[in-house]
């Protein structure tokens, strides 16, 4: 007998993932996003992010769970887990406001302090709160481990001066700045540890402390950390991994999505009716584009949305032109600055909520010929690393514009610290500026 719990859709591509899980998950608070590979997990995320913020206005939040292996480490692995499970215990998400995990079938079982535990290893900081910074310091460093610092820069770290405590909660993706009048907490802002400069402000804070022997005997996978309105999304037979079988004796709810006609035994499964976008001209000039406009606004006259995503802000602007050359009368997708690994077509009924009467999906591929998809850009951790140029820099006294001597190209102008793609990895650089405008970017790794 099939387990109410335990759905399938079978025939999913794919370009249908993102569309599948939020026809399927609308009414959940938490989504768990699985596939054998991490790159494939934030991929699935960020795009059912952008397809949700645009079928409904939800504004969900993207995290990502990891497992130490040879590209991260297990300090950054534990880093990762704690600021998911200080997520789901306050991030108080709603179907409005959604929290999708990212994961594999590694990280989602691996095992976690027992949620019992969670509670009596945080402490919990809101703006109005009486504190004694003396005494709030000594119990992050005698009960939780943190360092105190000079600069707070990397997870686990504090710094105090006056009557201003600056903390990088090991849960957190940058730090915060504790400022007091008195003994009240005045304000909560969180700041960037490479520049020291404050962006915002917080209502409350959340520092868990680290994973210690003592909390390694009582623990847990980390599945059990879920709540009952959650629900685990598994991609391509992700759930037959051993890893994941202790899974299905759960009263977690879990749908697969499988790109074959079949669905586990004992699963209830249901076929989606799509048709790959290639049965379409693919458009890479202007012709073919205005072409493909036409063969989508014919699908779209029974009432079956459209959505054309651009990957760039000028992608957008062009098909807004040509939308406006064509003059296909009542024809009017939304046009949507987003990356999209390919676009779908799903027939109605195939899907319920906002996608009932199915989706046409265009993006950069079939709209410009783009097979190359950027890689996902979910939220990551902020630190200040000094490894390769040194520490003899303190970049948290540097400003934008100020003067820099490089050892071998001369005088430059610092200007600041920013993130690129390296290697398949998003990584940070130092930017200096030097004569007729000609920028160099040193990596701090």
């Amino acid at each position: 007998m099939a387990s109410p719990s335990h759905r399938a859709l079978t025939g999913v591509p794919l370009h249908a993932w993102a569309a599948c899980a939020c026809a399927e998950a609308k009414d959940r608070s938490i989504w768990v996003l699985l596939a054998s590979n991490l790159g494939a997990a934030e991929t699935f995320a960020e795009e059912t992010s952008q397809l949700l913020a645009t079928l409904t206005g939800a504004k969900a939040t993207a995290k990502t769970l990891t497992e130490a292996d040879a590209a991260v480490s297990n300090f950054e692995a534990d880093c990762d887990l704690l600021n998911v499970i200080a997520a789901i215990r306050h991030g108080h998400h709603t179907p409005q406001n959604p929290l999708l995990i990212a994961c594999t079938p590694g990280s989602l079982t691996r095992l976690t302090p027992a949620p019992d535990l969670a509670a009596q290893r945080e402490l919990i900081v809101r703006k109005g709160d009486k504190l004694s910074l003396q005494t709030f310091a000594q119990k992050l460093a005698n009960d939780f481990g943190y360092a105190h610092e000079a600069l707070c820069e990397q997870p686990g770290e504090y710094a105090l001066r006056g009557g201003i405590l600056d903390v990088y909660p090991l849960n957190a993706q940058m730090p915060v700045r504790i400022d007091l009048f008195g003994d009240t907490v005045e304000s909560l802002r969180p700041f960037d540890p490479a520049t020291q400069r404050s962006e915002g402000e917080v209502n409350g804070l959340v520092i868990c402390a680290p994973r210690t022997e003592a909390t390694s005997t009582n623990e847990k996978p980390f599945y059990t950390h879920l709540p009952k309105q959650a629900i685990v999304i598994g991609v391509n037979q992700t759930f037959d991994d051993p890893l994941c079988q202790e899974l299905a004796h759960t009263e977690i709810s879990l749908l697969a999505l499988e790109e074959t006609d079949e669905a586990s035994p004992g699963w209830s499964a249901k076929s989606l009716e799509s048709t790959p976008i290639d049965s379409l001209l693919i458009g890479n000039n202007t012709e073919g584009r205005l072409s493909l406009l036409k063969q989508a606004a014919a699908l779209s006259r029974h009432g079956r949305p459209c959505i054309l995503a651009g990957d760039t802000e000028a992608s957008v602007e062009r098909l807004q032109a040509d939308l406006a050359a064509a003059k296909l009368k009542g024809f009017a997708p939304q046009i949507i600055q987003a990356r999209f690994s390919g676009g779908i077509i799903i027939e109605a009924g195939s899907l319920a909520g906002e996608l009932s009467s199915g989706l046409i999906l265009l993006t950069e591929r079939e709209l410009f010929g783009r097979k190359r998809r950027p890689l996902a850009t979910l939220p990551r951790r902020r630190t200040a690393i000094h490894a390769a140029v040194g520490r003899a820099l303190d970049f948290g006294e540097l400003a934008d514009g100020d003067t820099l001597v490089h050892t071998t190209q001369g005088i430059c102008l610092f200007r600041g610290i920013r993130p690129f793609e390296h290697d398949g990895r998003t990584e940070d650089f130092v930017s200096l500026e030097f004569d007729a405008k000609a920028t160099l970017h040193l990596p701090l790794r």
